[in-house]
This record gives structure tokens, sequence and C-alpha cells, in this order.
């Protein structure tokens, strides 16, 4: 029954959209900071936190993240959450709410109270509130109706108290019109790219310029420690054949990986990305997380999110289908997205930053996970019996290896057991090894080791390996003699940078006398290129990461046509020149002014209660004991 409460209870809740500020009221309040009987964990201007809340909290959290998180929630992931830090620091911010109700005078009325819980559906029948069955609810989870009153009246006074701070927060109809303008205006420019390696053949390079140029830049050739190893590998497949199965182990096995054998749940999404610039500034990544914050209160105001798609999206592959990436299902997306993703119900939309930017998710249906039969999937866990027992049988082979070499030579033990001994190029950490592939525990294994220790038993994809380290090359800088070449490409490269770089101040110079970017391409033999129309949002065509490009368009004008100096993105120089402006109707801004008002609105509030919030942290006198462990 409590469940039930809570499925229907009527959270307070404030999540910011800016800052690291997050504030959640859960329904139970903080009612157990009347108790002095416990061992306190930090006080507020005085007020106490104690032991009993701080657990309740802390606890509530973990089963939240648990919930949400599922099988991702281990406890690698929930040490990294900080939860800790998070439970202590919303029973601070809630005193501190409830603290300043009482300076401003907040009160919650008895009537006010009743009219509040009487909304809860789990006390109701089909005439209304039913007096009995509340007292029944609350005495089937040990509470008693003044406790619960306390608490429900303290999450009313901390809304109330929110609604206050927050009610300051005004949107001109100016601002409204000039963040429209903005979001919606577009741009098109003509340019041209100059690179230094359309110069490159050409460059001359005397051997005293490459000598001075390895005195002074000798730590870009620095090589990484290296070692050259021998290894024995007992590969899995060499003891299949070795393996027998019974009816009875195959259904054993299949019960116990049952999960192995699923259809996995699958989710119909839509996407929508705001690409983040890598190295971005904060300002740059504060700016972008408000665009993307925007456009999900858009969407989840009734917005078309297909048309939001066409109209914001960087992300060319689904911008055609409005978003929609069809069925997906874990494994497939980044860590951050799925997270966000496989948490919403249909209908329901989320936002996810991951490495790539800001992603807006619309879940459209979900198909749950299906065991499927035995008989289906006989072959395939037959193949996974085996495997596993054959991997069983490599390791206790790895173990007589061992054995052996505690006595013997590894190329006698290799000997012994019929294995080809095999041998490796010095290899740096992230090296392939040849025979096997990449495995950077292989290297740093063999790293770690003197030459001549036998390793620990090294399990690969295809079986297990035992290392033995020959020799080791350390860290180091080659001389001149040995890496001339390599020396001269890097002299090469910086002269062909430095004759593009005057190449394209030339030609920065010719179209401020007056010659338009197509005669100067043309006459330097350059292409010219045609951005098309672009937003803001959308970014620099094909180049959505470079945000100065797109910063220099959206400066040019008709009276300004061209950047005052040249753009440098990934090596290359761009010059810029004025097209056409696109600028939004008044007609389209009244389409959505409602919208837009409301999602600037709530963001005004939000900014406004973490600007609050992180004042009265700053002006109050908080002292913090030694939390549990």
């Amino acid at each position: 029954m409590l469940n039930l409460m809570r499925k229907y209870a009527r959270s307070w809740f404030i999540v910011l959209a800016v800052g690291i500020i997050v504030v959640v009221f859960v329904f139970w309040g903080i009612g157990g900071f009347r108790s002095a009987a416990f061992q306190q964990v930090a006080t507020v201007n005085g007020t106490p936190i104690h032991l009993s809340a701080y657990m309740k909290t802390y606890n509530e959290l973990l089963r939240l993240y648990r919930d949400k998180l599922g099988d991702e929630a281990d406890e690698e992931l929930i040490k990294s959450l900080n939860l800790k830090e998070q439970a202590l620091g919303r029973l601070i911010e809630e005193i501190l709410i409830v603290q300043a109700a009482a300076r401003l005078g907040v009160m919650v009325t008895t009537v006010e109270l009743q009219d509040h819980i009487k909304q809860y559906p789990a006390f109701q029948n089909e005439q209304g509130f039913n007096h009995q069955r509340y007292l029944a609810i609350l005495a089937q989870n040990r509470l008693s109706p003044a406790d619960f009153e306390a608490r429900e009246r303290q999450g009313l006074l901390i809304k109330k108290t929110v609604q206050l701070i927050t009610s300051f927060a005004k949107v001109s109809e100016a601002e409204l019109q000039e963040l429209f303008r903005l979001e919606r205006e577009a741009v098109e420019v003509d340019y041209l790219v100059v690179s230094p390696k359309r110069y490159l053949a050409e460059q001359k390079v005397p051997d005293a310029e490459i000598a001075a140029y390895y005195k002074a830049h000798q730590e870009e050739f620095r090589q990484p420690d290296r070692v050259r190893v021998r290894y024995l590998f007992l590969p899995d497949s060499h003891y299949l054949d070795q393996v027998k199965i019974t009816p009875e182990e195959l259904e054993s096995f299949y019960q116990d990986h049952q999960d192995e054998y699923a259809r996995p749940k699958t989710i119909r999404v839509r996407q929508l990305l705001l690409a983040e610039p890598k190295g971005a500034s904060k300002s740059e990544q504060q700016r972008l997380k408000k665009q993307a914050e925007e456009i999900l209160s858009r969407t989840q105001t009734g917005e078309d999110f297909a048309q939001l798609v066409q109209t914001y999206s960087q992300d060319q592959a689904s911008r055609a289908t409005g978003g929609d990436l069809g069925y997906v299902s874990r494994g497939q997306n980044l860590p951050q997205w799925e997270k966000v993703a496989f948490s919403l119900q249909v209908g329901q939309t989320g936002l996810a930053h991951t490495p790539k930017g800001y992603y807006i998710l619309r879940v459209e249906e979900i198909k749950e996970q299906e065991i499927l039969p035995l008989q289906q999937v006989r072959a395939q866990v037959e193949t996974r019996f085996k495997e596993q027992q054959a991997r069983g049988l490599a390791q206790e082979a790895a173990q007589q290896l061992k054995a052996d070499l505690a006595t013997a030579t590894m190329a006698e033990v290799a000997q012994k057991h019929h294995l080809q001994l095999q041998e490796t190029p010095f290899l740096a950490l992230q090296d392939p090894v040849p025979g096997l592939g990449t495995y950077p525990q292989f290297n740093q294994t063999a790293l770690n080791l003197k030459p001549g220790r036998i390793s620990k038993i090294i399990p690969v994809t295809k079986g297990l390996v035992i290392l033995q380290p020959l020799e080791r090359q350390a860290s180091h800088i080659p001389p001149l003699n040995q890496i001339g070449d390599q020396v001269r490409q890097a002299v090469k490269q910086q002269q062909a940078a430095a004759q593009a770089e005057k190449v394209v101040q030339d030609l920065l110079g010719r179209l401020q006398k007056g010659e338009s970017l197509g005669k100067v391409a043309a006459q330097a033999g350059l292409p010219l290129h045609n951005s098309g129309f672009f937003t803001r949002a959308q970014g620099f065509p094909g180049l959505r990461q470079a945000e100065d490009l797109s910063l220099a368009a959206f400066q040019l004008s008709a009276e300004h046509p061209y950047v005052k100096k040249p753009i440098t993105w990934k090596g290359q120089y761009y010059l810029l020149a004025f097209k056409a402006q696109r600028t939004p109707s008044s007609e389209e801004f009244h389409k959505v002014r409602d919208q837009l008002y409301r999602s600037v609105l709530e963001h005004k509030r939000q900014l406004l209660f973490a600007q609050w919030l992180a004042a009265e942290r700053q002006r109050a006198t908080i002292k913090i004991y030694e939390l549990p462990s």
C-alpha cells in the first residue's frame, strides 16, 4: 500500500537547470530532525541533522537509483554517484528553505493541509476521501496521523516557499523576441578553405633547420616504454573435443543463463542532437545545455518532436526520419544515452548528455524482454556450455604450465606440452600483440615485470596466455640520425602551415580591397563552397563542432560581408563571405510565443532559485561531522 501512496503522491521538487545544485523533496520530508536521541551528522544555523534522517535520505536515494538503473547499478557506479554527499546536501537545503519560510512568514494553514491530503487517490473510495481508509493505510505503514500530517505540512511549506522565491522571475516581450530571433535566424555564406597540405610537397628543408627543430622540439619525438616478450597461448578451441554434455547438463545450464538467451528489451526512439564542440568552453557548454533544456521543455508542452528535429538536430542520419531511430536495444549507444532512453515510458521525453553533445529523446514504443525457449536456442546453449567447459580445461592446463615453469624454461615447457613458443617485437602499451590482437592487460603485465619473470595467467578472448619479458626499452628520445626523416616531415608541415597562413592573409587583404570571394578563389585555384542556410543551433554545415565558423558567419552582413581575420579549424584556414540572411517573421513568433514564454520563465525561475539557494548556503553556518561509512 505504501507503493500505492508513492505512486499517487504529489511530490514537490525542483531540478535546477544550471549549476550543480539539485533539490529533491521526497514525500516523507525531514520529520526525523525533531528527535534529539540520535547522533548528529551536521548542523545548519544550529538546527541539527540527525543520523536517522540522514540514513533515511541516503537509503531512499539508493533505492531510487537502483530502481531506475536496474542491472547497471553496480557498486562502482553507485560509489561514483556520491550518494552520501547528495543525501546530506539535500537535507541541508531543505533546512535552509524551512528557515527561510520562517523569516518570510510563509505558513501552511490547517485547511490547506486537509485539502492537500484529501487529494491523495490512495485515501479515496468511490465517494471521495474516506477517513477510515486514511487511518487504515497509515496504520499498515506504521505511521501515526500526527507524524504523517507534520511531514505533509512541511512538504507544503517547502513548496510554498519555493514558489514565493521564484515568483519574482519575469520575462519581457523584448527578451522573448530576441531569443526567438537568435533561435530561428538563419544565414548563408560562401567560403574557401586553404589547407597546409596543398603546400607540403614544395617545402625544402636544409639540414641545419632539421637539427634546429629537433633541438627545440625533442619531446615531440619521445618514444614510450617498450618491452619484448615470449609467450605461450592456450586456445580454448584445443579443449572443445574433450567436453561431453548430457541433456540434463544442457537444461541446467540453460536455466542458469536464461538472460543470455532472451530477445532483449527494445525501444523505438526519436532523437534530437545538439552537438558539443570538442574543447568547448564552460560558457559554450552552458549555452548548449540551456538550449537543450528549452527544446526539451517545448517537447513536453506538446510541440511536434519531428518538426523540432528538422529545425535543430545536428544528426544528419536521423533528421530525414524526424529523428526516428527505429528499434534499439542496450549496447548500441553510449551509456549516458541508454540510461535516459531506457528509463522513459512511451510518450515521455528526456535529456541525455554524452561526449557527443545533448540528446533530446522521445520513446515511441517499448518491446519488453522475451526469454527464448530452449528448443529454439539449443545450438547456442550447447556452444556456450562447451566454450565455458573448455575454458575451465584450459585454466587447468595453464596451472600445470605455471607449475612446470617453476623448474624448466619456457622453451622446454612449450616442447613438453606441444605448444608453439611465440615472440613479439618491442611493444608499447597500446600496440597490438602479433597473433592475439590488442590486449592492454597483456602489454601492461609485460611492462610491469622484470625480464625473465613469469607472468600470471592472462585471459584473452579465445584462450589464456602466460608471458615472460625478454628485454625492455626505457622511454627515450632517439638521436637525430635515427629519426631524421620524421623530423624533416615535421619541419615541412610547420613550413606548409606558415605558407598557408600567408596565402590566406594575402587573399583576405584582396577581399578587404573590394575583390569578390569568387574571383579571389578562382585566381588562387581554390574551390568556392556554399554553406546553404543554417541556424545557430544547427551549426556550420558539415563542420558543426567548429563553433568559431558559426559565430563568424552570424557576424557578417551585407554592410560587412567578410570576416576580419581567417578562421582556423583543425589546421585549415577559412575565409567567409556573406551571402544572405533569413529572419523569422512575426507570424512565426506568435505561433510559438506562449510555449517559448513558459520555457524561458521556467528557466529563469530555476536560475533564480539556484542563485538564492547558493547565497543561502554561503551565508549559513554549516557544521558537518563525520558521515557514517
